[in-house]
């Protein structure tokens, strides 16, 4: 429960800045922008873990004020991703004297934070970056063996915090925009599976979004 209100507090703090802006701007005739997204990729979590490159898919929103030429706004996404890991130990208590592990995490994510672009939304071309708050939804799956039996199958389920930060450059086309992605992610994990470590990944991804203005 701490872990959420501190994730909330922060969230808050990233929205309300930004809220104002908008109030105070609203003599501004740039539009405002709502835009849907789905994007993929590859994620690299071997930056904070053991684990092995897996793939990554997110579906985004994001909502643009109407100021400064729509370069600023809110943005929240949910995604998912499966890293795993494998790896072999020695335990004298055993028959052989070894045992082997695979351990298997499923990441669902929500991230919320603010954008901002540097050209005006109406351009063909735009770089922009986002920052803010993550919550992980973890299950982690270890399952091991000995002599060629199974022993100590385990399931964590938490409730992560964590960061976001990314790098996006886009190209307007049809209705929306073809964008690519450089992402990072960071969950501080205190569990019994991995023990008090902070989880980072960095991804590489693809995407549409449809744009909507008005």
């Amino acid at each position: 429960m701490r872990n959420i209100f501190l994730i909330g507090i922060t969230s808050w703090l990233l929205v309300l800045p930004a809220v104002g802006l908008a109030e105070e701007s609203s003599s501004d005739e740039s539009p405002s922008v709502l835009s849907v997204g789905l994007k993929g990729g590859v994620g690299l979590p071997q930056l904070g873990t053991s684990m092995q490159t897996t793939y990554q898919v997110r579906l985004e929103a994001s909502y643009l004020f109407p100021l400064l030429g729509s370069r600023l706004g809110l943005i929240t996404a949910l995604g998912y991703s499966q890293p795993e890991a494998s790896g072999t130990g020695t335990d004298e208590r055993l028959p052989d004297g070894t045992y082997s592990w695979d351990m298997t995490q499923r990441q669902t994510t929500w991230d919320i934070g603010l954008v901002g672009r540097i050209m005006p939304w109406s351009s063909d071309w735009n770089v922009g970056v986002a920052a803010g708050a993550q919550v992980m939804f973890l299950s982690t799956l270890t399952k091991g063996e000995a002599g060629g039996e199974p022993f100590g199958d385990h399931d964590e389920q938490a409730t992560l915090p964590g960061v976001f930060a990314s790098l996006q450059a886009e190209y307007r086309l049809g209705p929306g925009a073809l964008f690519v992605e450089l992402a990072y992610t960071a969950a501080f994990q205190d569990l019994e599976t991995t023990g008090e470590v902070t989880s980072s990944t960095l991804g590489a991804l693809l995407g549409y979004r449809f744009a909507f203005s008005f």
